[in-house]
C-alpha cells in the first residue's frame, strides 16, 4: 500500500498500540504475535514484495510506563534483533507516566513504520525497516536498520541488523550534508535534506532512510509541528517538523516522493582532441549551438576568443549569460556568468589555464552542458583544468519565479544573492565522500555525491552535472555507471557526467 500518515490523540500508551496496529495493519503490515497487547511483533513483504525476513517489535516497557521500545528483527521470535535498550537508541516517551492523552505522529509504507511521541514540548522518535541501499550487491534481507529519530547527533544513533560482513547488531550514525542552515530570504523556503546512516566501526555507508531527514539545527523561524513543503511545482512533498532545539527532524506527511529536479531535456556531451585553438572554438561553437545556446560577439572585447552564450534556460524562460574569453596575458580561458553583454553584473571568472603559446595544443576535451549550464576541462600535461557555469539546480521550491541572478554562477560566486547583493561568494557544502569509493559496505560500488553550494548557510542549489567522488581505487578518467548514467572522474575528488 502507498505511504500512510497518521496524527492524532492517544488516550494512554495501552490505546496508542491499538491505533499502532490498526494503521499498520491497513497498511500491509501483518500482526505475527501480541495483537492487542503492548508487545506487538509485525512482518511485511516489503514494498517489492518477496521479503521473508522483515520483522519490526515495538513493546511497552514493564517498569517505565512511559516508554516504548522498538526494533528489527528476523523473525517472529526474534532470533536475531537490534538493541533497544540503550541511550543510543533511545525510546518513545509519554507524558504522565503512560496513563495520561498524548499527540502521536506515525507514517508507514510496507517498508518501514515511523512513530513520533509528544510529551509536554519534548518529542521523541524512531525509524524501524529497510534503508535505500548505498550499495549495488546488496542482497541480504538482514539489512535493516532501527534509528532513534530523537537522537541525531552524528555519534551513534541506531543499529544495523545484520552487515555485509555477516556481523550481527551493529551500531550505525547519522551524516547528511550539513545541519546547520537559514531560511531562503529570497522566498522564505527551508530545505530538507536527506538522512544517511553509516557503520559506525569502519565507515561503511549502509544507505537512506526514506521519508526522514536529516537534523535540522536552530533554525530561526522553523518550530516543532510547522509543515514544510519542498520539491517543484507540480511534485512537492510536505513534511512535519519534530522535535526542539539542536536535535530536530522532519517525517514526509504527504505528496510525491522527493526524486529531485529531472536533469535537463537538452543534456549532452561531447569529447575529444583539438589539434588547435582554432579547432578547439570551432568543436565547442558546433556542441553548444546543437544544444540551443546562442553566440553572442563582446561590444567591448578585450582579449581574443571574447564573446557570451546566452540561453532561456532549460525553462525556456530565463536569460543565461556566459562570458568566454581566453586571457592572453595569463594564459587561460576564463568563464564568468553576467546579466547581459554589457557585464552590469557579473560573478568572478573561473580560470582554465591552458598556455597557447607554448603549445599545448593538440589536447583533450571535455564538454558537458544543457541549456541551464557548461562544464568545460582541458587537459594539460595529464591535469584537467575545468570551470562551471550557468544556472544552479536550485533549492528553491518554484525558481521559475524568480529572476535569473538569483539562480546563476560558478561554483565559487552567485550572480544575485539572495539578500539582493551581486556577485558575492558562495562554499561548497562538503558531504563526507572522501574515500567513499568503493563504499566498504560492498567493496565493489562507487558513490557519486552532488556538489552542493551555499551563501551565509543559506542553501542555493547544486552545480548540475559536477560531482564529488573519491576513492583509493579510482584512477585519473575512470568512470563510473550508476542507473544508466556515466561519470567520469576527471581530478581529484571530481566527476563529471558524460552520459
Amino acid at each position: 500500500m502507498a505511504y500512510s500518515y497518521q496524527t492524532g490523540t492517544a488516550n494512554h500508551v495501552i490505546h496508542w498500540f491499538s491505533l499502532l496496529e490498526t494503521f499498520l495493519v491497513a497498511v500491509g503490515w501483518t500482526v505475527e504475535s501480541g495483537s492487542g497487547s503492548t508487545t506487538v511483533v509485525f512482518s511485511s513483504p516489503g514494498e517489492l514484495g518477496g521479503r521473508t525476513k522483515l520483522f519490526i517489535r515495538f513493546r511497552q516497557d514493564a517498569v517505565n510506563l512511559d516508554r516504548v521500545w522498538y526494533r528489527v528483527q528476523d523473525d517472529i521470535g526474534g532470533t536475531h534483533f537490534t538493541t533497544e535498550t540503550t541511550s543510543y537508541v533511545g525510546f518513545l516517551e509519554a507524558p504522565g507516566g503512560g496513563l495520561i492523552p498524548f499527540e502521536y505522529f506515525m507514517a508507514a509504507d510496507k517498508d518501514k513504520a515511523i512513530a513520533n511521541f509528544k510529551d509536554g514540548a519534548g518529542y521523541t522518535g524512531g525509524y524501524v525497516g529497510i534503508v535505500e541501499p548505498f550499495a549495488l550487491s546488496v542482497d541480504e534481507e538482514e539489512q535493516m536498520i532501527a534509528i532513534g529519530l530523537h537522537k541525531m547527533d552524528q555519534v551513534r544513533n541506531g543499529y544495523i541488523l545484520k552487515d555485509n560482513d555477516g556481523n550481527w547488531d551493529q551500531a550505525i550514525r547519522s551524516g547528511q550534508v550539513t545541519d546547520t542552515y537559514t531560511k531562503d530570504p529570497l522566498d522564505n523556503s527551508v530545505a530538507v535534506f536527506a538522512l544517511r546512516e553509516d557503520e559506525l566501526a569502519n565507515d561503511k555507508i549502509v544507505g537512506q532512510p526514506t521519508d526522514v531527514s536529516g537534523r535540522i539545527n536552530v533554525l530561526a523561524g522553523v518550530n516543532p509541528e510547522d509543515v514544510i513543503t519542498t520539491g517543484y511545482t507540480g511534485a512537492t512533498s510536505t513534511w512535519i517538523v519534530m522535535g526542539t532545539g539542536t536535535m530536530r527532524w522532519c517525517m514526509r506527511t504527504g505528496g510525491n516522493v522527493p526524486v529531485g529536479q529531472t536533469e535537463g531535456a537538452y543534456f549532452a556531451h561531447t569529447n575529444g582532441l583539438a589539434n588547435s585553438q582554432v579547432d578547439f572554438e570551432t568543436k565547442f561553437n558546433t556542441f553548444m549551438v546543437a544544444i540551443g545556446w546562442t553566440k553572442i560577439a563582446n561590444p567591448a572585447p578585450a582579449f581574443p576568443y571574447d564573446y557570451f552564450w546566452n540561453s532561456p534556460g532549460e525553462s525556456g524562460t530565463d536569460d543565461i549569460y556566459i562570458h568566454w574569453r581566453y586571457e592572453d596575458v595569463q594564459l587561460r580561458y576564463e568563464m564568468s556568468v553576467a546579466d547581459d553583454t554589457a557585464l552590469t553584473h557579473q560573478t568572478g571568472y573561473e580560470m582554465i589555464n591552458i598556455d597557447v603559446p607554448a603549445h599545448d595544443f593538440p589536447t583533450y576535451y571535455y564538454l558537458t552542458a544543457d541549456r541551464d549550464c557548461l562544464f568545460v576541462a582541458l587537459e594539460v600535461a595529464g591535469v584537467h583544468n575545468w570551470g562551471w557555469a550557468g544556472m544552479y539546480q536550485t533549492f528553491m521550491p518554484d525558481p521559475d519565479s524568480y529572476a535569473t541572478p538569483y539562480k546563476a554562477g560558478t561554483p565559487t560566486r552567485i550572480l544575485r544573492d539572495h539578500s539582493g547583493a551581486w556577485g558575492l561568494t558562495l562554499t561548497e557544502w562538503v558531504d563526507i565522500f572522501q574515500n567513499s569509493s568503493p563504499n566498504l559496505f560492498d567493496g565493489v560500488t562507487n558513490i557519486v555525491w552532488q556538489y552542493p553550494v551555499q551563501r551565509n548557510n543559506v542553501p542555493i542549489g547544486v552545480c548540475k552535472y559536477l560531482h564529488r567522488l573519491s576513492g583509493a581505487g579510482l584512477s585519473i578518467m575512470d568512470t563510473v555507471a550508476i542507473g544508466g548514467r556515466s561519470f567520469r572522474y576527471f581530478n581529484t575528488s571530481l566527476a563529471f557526467r558524460e552520459a
